[in-house]
Parts: structure tokens; C-alpha cells; sequence
């Protein structure tokens, strides 16, 4: 495999991943404490969030790193794929949900918020792996011009 696709600038890309996974984990968590009113995996959740949270905050190696432009960057992108398909879609949905359906209960409605966090999760994720191959293609042909 070619190892310009591991090249340096791919941590932004990589914290930002890890980042959203988190927070979609962290909200299948609390789905899951809603729909089986049990609340140790959101406990265990939580401190795995603290955990991170701190250790971000609190280490200066990281602590620097994170604050680089295109980590910041990156993480404000993964929020924008995570944040705004729940609070655009899920309202209509849900409304169109409840005219089909009929009224279902409050953790119905976590549920489709965590699917559209999900789904813009992974869309993220697809668009960092279309970026990643459209810079190993470009890569290719400067090397190509170059010989």
C-alpha cells in the first residue's frame, strides 16, 4: 500500500473521527439507558467522556495539538455532520412519524435523533476518506510529472 495515504496531516482527520465517535457512542449510550432503564452503561459512558475530556485538557502534548487550526478545523466539521442532521431532520420527521404512526414514546425520539447522528457521522467519515483519496490521486500525478 502506498504510504503517502499515512502521511502526517492525516491526524486532523483522525481526531476529529475519534471525537464523533465518542459523542455518537455517548448518545447510543443514553438511548440505550432510556429504552432499558438502566443507567450503568450511561454511567460508564460518562466517564469515559470525562476521561478523555480531562486527559484533552490536561495533558499539554494533546492539549497543543488540538489546538492547531486544522484539528479545530476538522472537529468543526464532524460537528456540523453530527449536530445539524438531528436538528434539521428529526423534527419533520418525527412530526411525519407521529401522523403515519401515531404517538410513540420519548426514547422513539432519542432513537431517530442518534440514527441522523449516526448516519451524519459516517457521511463525515466518507467525505474525509473521498478528500483522503482525491489528495493520494493528485500525489500520484505530481510524482508522475515529476519523473
Amino acid at each position: 500500500m502506498n504510504k503517502r495515504l499515512f502521511y502526517a496531516g492525516s491526524w486532523p482527520d483522525s481526531a476529529a473521527l475519534l471525537e464523533g465517535a465518542l459523542w455518537v457512542g455517548y448518545a447510543w449510550s443514553i438511548q440505550w439507558s432510556l429504552v432499558n432503564h438502566q443507567s450503568l452503561v450511561f454511567l460508564l459512558a460518562t466517564l469515559v467522556v470525562l476521561v478523555c475530556a480531562l486527559t484533552t485538557l490536561l495533558w499539554q502534548p494533546l492539549k497543543l495539538t488540538l489546538a492547531r487550526y486544522r484539528v479545530r478545523k476538522r472537529r468543526t466539521e464532524m460537528w456540523m455532520h453530527i449536530l445539524y442532521p438531528p436538528m434539521l431532520l428529526a423534527p419533520p420527521l418525527w412530526w411525519l412519524l407521529e401522523r403515519i404512526v401515531g404517538s410513540l414514546p420519548d426514547a422513539q425520539q432519542w432513537t431517530l435523533a442518534c440514527l441522523l447522528m449516526t448516519v451524519g457521522w459516517l457521511v463525515f467519515l466518507i467525505s474525509l476518506l473521498i478528500k483522503r483519496l482525491i489528495r493520494q490521486y493528485r500525489q500520484s500525478l505530481s510524482d508522475h510529472a515529476a519523473d
